[in-house]
């Protein structure tokens, strides 16, 4: 079977618009969003009540800047290449502030069809787009660096990594959820944790290993750039 060939760069383009459209989805389907962003859209739904400004996007990337400093203690190693990924994450933050509003903001949709629908579509196009970060030599976001730069660190399969890393997200978010949900008599905890993050928790790696295989049949991931390829190449050396 032909491939469709040099498709690195589009598959960052793909996965920064996918990413932040799940996340959206997973919002406005009412049923807890995903276990990686629970932590930030808690602490999110927590400080809006004094930072009208402090967006769901915003916490994403705070958060986000602060997972880089920890990855950096682990990995004992810093790269300008790593601002990057914040870069990315900024970027990826106003995106999803962007699907939001042209959603209607961040409540639930009204039929329980629709939430499910939602829901549904959020858990896939986030495994997919996960599975495209993957594919491509540009900047990661900062989560789906930390689980690569670690994996490797540790020499575990960054499949294998994610399992761990994504339990250990949702334990933070249920911790964060329960604090905030006894704080603010308005933040309920299914908001932040329900049955759409335990349907990430347990499908997501999964899915994102089958998005892999399937990617791999059906494009090439050589770069349409080399020349930035071998730049950002050069640069994490």
């Amino acid at each position: 079977m032909k491939k469709f060939q040099k498709c690195n760069e589009l598959a960052w383009v793909f996965a920064m618009v996918l990413i932040s459209l799940a996340v959206c989805l997973t919002t406005k389907g009412g049923f807890g969003v995903s276990m990686i962003v629970a932590p930030s859209y808690t602490i999110h739904l927590a400080l809006h009540h004094f930072l009208p400004w402090y967006s769901f996007g915003t916490s994403e990337y705070v958060l986000q800047g602060v997972l880089l400093a920890l990855m950096c203690l682990i990995i004992r190693k810093f790269n300008w290449r790593y601002l990057l990924s914040f870069l990315t994450a900024v970027i990826y933050g106003y995106m999803l502030d962007l699907w939001l509003l042209l959603f209607g903001g961040s409540e639930p949709f009204a039929t329980l069809p629709g939430r499910i629908a939602s829901l549904a579509a959020g858990v896939v196009l986030c495994s997919l787009a996960v599975a495209l970060f993957f594919k491509t030599y540009l900047p990661l976001q900062v989560y789906e660096l930390f689980v690569a730069q670690v994996a490797k660190k540790i020499d575990w399969k960054p499949e294998k990594f994610k399992y761990v890393y994504d339990f250990c997200s949702l334990a933070v978010a249920i911790a964060l959820a329960l604090l905030v949900s006894h704080r603010f008599e308005d933040v309920r905890f299914t908001d932040c944790i329900g049955i759409g993050t335990i349907a990430c928790t347990v499908f997501n790696a999964i899915l994102i290993s089958l998005f892999s295989k399937l990617l791999d049949k059906f494009f090439g991931f050589d770069a349409a750039l080399p020349r930035l390829e071998n730049a950002l190449s050069s640069a994490e050396r």
